[in-house]
C-alpha cells in the first residue's frame, strides 16, 4: 500500500524534529527515527490501530508514538494510507479536520 503524506503533516513533523533537536541535540532524530518505525507498522497492518474516538463514524485512525507525545492521524483509502497530521498530544483536538489529499 502506497503512503501518502499531506504537506501539513510534513511540515508539523519538520517543526517537531526542529523543536526536539533544540532541546537536545540527537533528540530531533530519535523522534524521526520512530516516527519512521510508526509509518512501517501503519503501512504493515493499518486496521490495528483504533479509530478516533472523538469524532463519530470516523475514518481516521491513530497511532500513538511510544517515547514522545505525538500521535500520526491517518486515514486507510483503498489504494494508499493518508497520513493527515503528525500532531503533539497537547494541542487543540481535531485541529486537522478540513485537511484535504
Amino acid at each position: 500500500m502506497r503512503l501518502q503524506l499531506l504537506a501539513e503533516a510534513e511540515s508539523e513533523i519538520e517543526s517537531a524534529r526542529c523543536f526536539l533537536e533544540e532541546q537536545s541535540p540527537g533528540l530531533g532524530n530519535r523522534f524521526l527515527s520512530e516516527l519512521e518505525g510508526a509509518l512501517t507498522k501503519i503501512v504493515e497492518r493499518p486496521l490495528t490501530f483504533g479509530k478516533l474516538e472523538s469524532l463519530r463514524d470516523s475514518p481516521y485512525r491513530r497511532a500513538l508514538l511510544k517515547h514522545f507525545r505525538y500521535t500520526v492521524i491517518f486515514e486507510t483509502l483503498p489504494d494508499e494510507i493518508v497520513v493527515v497530521a503528525v500532531a503533539h498530544t497537547s494541542r487543540k483536538q481535531n485541529y486537522w479536520l478540513g485537511r484535504k489529499a
